[in-house]
């Protein structure tokens, strides 16, 4: 199950027009499919790495915090709404092919421009926490195992469709259909949000 859900977690979080998307299909069309398929996978390898992480880090906080189910409701809920708002209302998604000026090539280059997004570990403890306010968790090694390897593959799914698209890519990912698609993901995240809240009321 973490699997699944980290999997379907990553391939929507990476529809974002972030620097490893947008490289790689650059790759892709300028050097063709096979090295636009090398750059994803090491462009998704760095998942592995930051979900891994923030499993383990937002678990432990939440173990020695002790804030017990009604805090760990609340908390979650804040952030899950917050998330929701942001895509509501902020978040503007374009997606053009660019060009990232990073010295390597291939699967290197891929890894380090997905090491280079921090920002990954920020939405991977959301995602652990959305997991705990539905009960959803697993403690021990075989859960990191399932959820970072789920983040991995899911990015990598998506990285993949970018090089089977190559051009087209660029309309099919027209900024009013992303948009839209965003705007549904954050109404889903604010009423998982107060969802959360609700169920710590008495």
């Amino acid at each position: 199950m973490l699997f699944i859900i980290s999997t379907v977690a990553s391939f929507i979080g990476s529809l974002q027009a972030g620097v490893v998307n947008t490289a790689v299909l650059a790759h892709t069309v300028q050097r063709g499919a096979a090295a636009g398929k090398r750059m994803a996978i090491g462009g998704s390898l760095p998942e592995l790495l930051y979900a891994g992480i923030a499993y383990l880090f937002a678990n432990a906080v939440l173990e020695k915090l002790g804030i017990g189910r009604t805090g760990i409701g609340l908390a979650i809920g804040v952030v899950l709404i917050g998330m929701g708002v942001y895509f509501l209302l902020v978040f503007k998604p374009k997606f053009t092919p660019g060009t990232a000026d990073v010295k390597a090539s291939g699967i290197r280059k891929g890894v380090v421009l997905g090491l280079a997004n921090p920002q990954l570990l920020l939405f991977w403890c959301g995602v652990v926490l959305a997991l705990h306010a539905y009960g959803l968790k697993s403690a021990g090694f075989l859960g990191v195992i399932a959820f970072a390897a789920g983040a991995f593959s899911g990015a990598l799914i998506l990285l993949f469709q970018l090089v089977k698209l190559g051009n087209r890519a660029v309309e099919r990912l027209r900024p009013e259909r992303l948009r839209l698609m965003f705007r549904l993901v954050g109404a889903v995240l604010v009423l998982s949000g107060a969802v959360a809240v609700l169920r710590t009321w008495p």
